[in-house]
């Protein structure tokens, strides 16, 4: 016997007939039996309809006049099931109240089907310019009805803004541990030294420190983790540059780079997009890793839209490390690691 999709509320949504002692109900079995009478006009065609026996549809339509207080059929042996104005006018508001139940129905096959719904992501700029909208872009391949919403801020506000269970996803660089939110290592970019169109170092097959030796250099701002190693590596080597601009965006160090006011080192995957004016990606050594965390609220339970876009950014990772998007593999490259 097919299951109804009402099935699961028979139980829950009844109306008493006051005038009633005994406490019978009306319930959504039985105006979908008087529903498939009035649209077939017949109780047999009706009982076909719903998969049950004529007896057992003529009962509930009985139990459903009882509840109510009305005839809704009038019936004679020999002639044709005769429907009453009373009938005539419950239809029409049992209808109304079907089309409602139809919507329902029709919204929670879409959840299941992630046929609609809302995403709220919040990245660093470094991957919301470079790997999010390749991921945006498969997710709506597959998910076309899904809204999505990305937010562009710093590292800081991205975590401020997932521990505040106002994102579903952030992506961010690591920090301290903030209540509120669960941070797992999704990505590991090995960094890229980005020179100027037509530069003198451009065909080298990899650059060093003592390569960019009174260069002009684009740094990320003073107490950035990454800014704290880069120096570190050039003071290593005993390497002095010359430190003409501090900016906190990687986006904004591949435009001056790209404008020529100096070299810097980056993700490379943010200096994909200015290759066709002319910037120029080189490998860096000694070896130099971006590490990016995502982070999700601990509040709440992530919905299947949020936890089918990871699986998709994973996905879309994968083969962007594979095809060296972001450099060489790097050590303990893989699936996301539990940080919290």
């Amino acid at each position: 016997m097919e299951k109804s999709f009402l099935a699961p509320l028979y139980q829950s949504w009844s109306i008493t007939n006051a005038d009633n002692l005994g406490g019978f109900w009306m319930n959504l079995r039985q105006l979908e039996a008087f529903r498939a009478v009035m649209v077939t006009r017949s109780i047999t065609q009706a009982a076909q309809s719903m998969h049950l026996s004529q007896p057992a549809v003529s009962k509930l339509i009985a139990d459903l006049e009882y509840a109510i207080g009305f005839k809704l059929f009038v019936r004679s042996k020999g002639s044709a099931l005769t429907v009453t104005p009373e009938a005539e006018y419950f239809y029409h508001e049992v209808e109304r109240s079907f089309i409602g139940v139809d919507a329902l129905k029709k919204t929670a096959d879409d959840i299941r089907n992630l046929s609609t719904g809302n995403l709220h992501i919040a990245s660093l700029p470094a991957l919301a310019f470079s790997f999010l909208p390749h991921v945006i872009r498969a997710f709506q391949k597959r998910h076309p009805g899904v809204s999505i919403h990305l937010d562009t801020h710093s590292s800081s506000t991205v975590r401020q803004l997932v521990a505040n269970q106002q994102f579903d996803i952030g992506l961010a660089t690591r920090a301290h541990e903030v209540a509120g939110m669960s941070a797992s290592t999704f990505l590991r970019s090995v960094g890229a030294c980005i020179l100027p169109p037509g530069h003198r170092l451009a065909d080298l097959a990899y650059i060093e420190p003592a390569d960019l030796a009174g260069e002009p250099f684009i740094s990320l701002m003073h107490g950035d983790r990454t800014r704290r190693r880069v120096d570190r590596i050039f003071e290593d080597a005993g390497v002095k540059r010359d430190l003409v601009v501090e900016t906190q965006y990687a986006i904004t160090h591949c435009n001056l780079v790209t404008l020529g006011v100096g070299c810097s080192i980056v993700n490379p995957a943010t200096a994909i997009g200015f290759v066709s004016q002319g910037l120029v990606i080189l490998p860096f050594r000694p070896r130099i890793e971006f590490e990016y965390l995502l982070y999700t609220p601990s509040f709440r339970a992530l919905s299947q839209t949020a936890l089918r876009f990871i699986e998709i950014m994973t996905e879309v990772r994968d083969e962007m490390v594979a095809a060296g998007t972001f450099g060489e593999p790097p050590v303990g490259q893989g699936a996301p690691t539990d940080d919290t």
